[in-house]
């Protein structure tokens, strides 16, 4: 029987309708040990797939390694510099069976801080990096230097060992947002001098990320291959889930309709279906009934991103309140009681996230969001 899979990356025969995109990025990988390849921006709204789609690139060729790091939320560059190590450290065990650099790196780190240093010239350098690293976030040094650093025992290793490494950064945009332009150039700087380490960076605040490809005071003018991913088109959908579900028509069309096609809602909507109505007799009303619950579901993940907007200002709570009751600047500024003039730092902040679009005015990009922000907070009605 055909399932529906949500709340992890989706694999197999799951994962649909991205062999174009799939096949773009392993082209541009597989030119890497012949000289060429390039950095990569992955682009895409929230639930459009993109972590789905990075985890089912299968790095199969020969000597090139798959690094992946989540970076939203992530809390400091020290945290982020020791999970780059750990995953590179990792992947790179995993893929190549080299268990005893790994056995060296754990006798390594067993020593005390003093006797490490004293014999690091003698060890190999990308473990004199890892060790320093680890060293350094003990006893608090400066986190950029070590952020650096991290990147830096990526390319030592893979320059030891004859390796490539590719290093996907997921939601990349949440920390070069809060960690601002000089954090971007700095990298920027560390990357264009690295020879043996990719990057595919990955964000669904499109707006940032379109900038950062192809505005000229970008760090990254022309440096990122972009590729774009969007919610899925009405007909991949119905056939995803009439294969599945044997659903009426007027009811498939509303399933596409408050899905917005967008994938994980897709599969969130099916398995709620799956699992309290069943399989068959799938009518309007079964359908509208199990969005509601989907919505309930999402409702802790909804105010927690509600909450991290009003933390940075509470105007950003009712923007989003606002847009959902009328698309105009005048009247959005007038909703929340502030002049219109003030209303483009709080719009451009929200588009550069991907939480707005402009179009015909302003609106939320995620339609499920939207229902939600709807049934909270300006009618009981879906």
């Amino acid at each position: 029987m055909e399932y529906f899979r949500y709340g992890k990356p989706v694999t197999g025969k799951y994962f649909i309708n991205r062999e174009k995109e799939l096949k773009k990025i392993h082209d541009i990988l597989s030119e890497i040990p012949k000289g060429g390849g390039n950095n990569i921006a992955l682009i895409g709204l929230r639930r459009t797939g993109k972590t789905s789609l990075l985890k089912n690139l299968k790095l199969d060729l020969e000597g090139i390694i798959p690094v992946f790091i989540d970076c939203y939320g992530m809390p400091s560059k020290a945290v982020l510099a020791t999970q780059l190590i750990d995953v590179a450290l990792k992947s790179y065990v995993k893929k190549t069976g080299d268990k005893a650099y790994l056995r060296k790196i754990e006798k390594v780190i067993k020593q005390k801080a003093s006797d490490i240093l004293s014999k690091i010239s003698e060890a190999e350098l990308s473990i004199a990096r890892y060790a320093s690293i680890r060293i350094g976030f003990r006893e608090g040094k400066d986190q950029q230097e070590l952020l650096e650093n991290a990147l830096n025992y990526i390319e030592n290793l893979a320059k030891e060992k004859g390796v490539y490494f590719v290093l996907m950064m997921d939601e990349f945009a949440d920390i070069a947002i809060r960690w601002g332009v000089e954090w971007v150039k700095r990298l920027r700087t560390i990357i264009q001098h690295q020879e043996k380490v990719f990057y595919i960076l990955s964000s669904s605040a499109v707006t940032y990320m379109t900038e950062l490809v192809y505005s000229r005071d970008s760090a990254f003018y022309r440096q990122l291959t972009p590729i774009k991913l969007g919610p899925f088109k009405e007909d991949i959908v119905k056939e995803y889930v009439n294969k599945r579900l044997m659903i009426e028509k007027e009811a498939l069309d509303e399933y596409v309709k408050l899905t917005g096609c967008f994938p994980d809602y897709m599969q969130r909507l099916g398995h709620i279906i799956m699992h309290t109505h069943g399989r068959k007799n799938v009518t309007i009303r079964v359908v509208k009934e199990c969005y509601k619950e989907m919505l309930w579901d999402l409702d802790s993940e909804f105010r927690q991103l509600l909450a991290r907007l009003n933390e940075k200002s509470a105007k950003y709570g009712e923007l989003i309140i606002a847009v959902t009751r009328n698309s105009k600047p005048s009247a959005i500024a007038r909703s929340m009681g502030i002049n219109q003039t003030s209303l483009p730092k709080y719009l451009n902040y929200l588009i550069n996230i991907g939480i707005l679009e402009k179009r015909d005015g302003y609106h939320l990009t995620d339609p499920v969001f939207e229902s939600w922000v709807k049934r909270n907070f300006v009618t009981s009605s879906i």
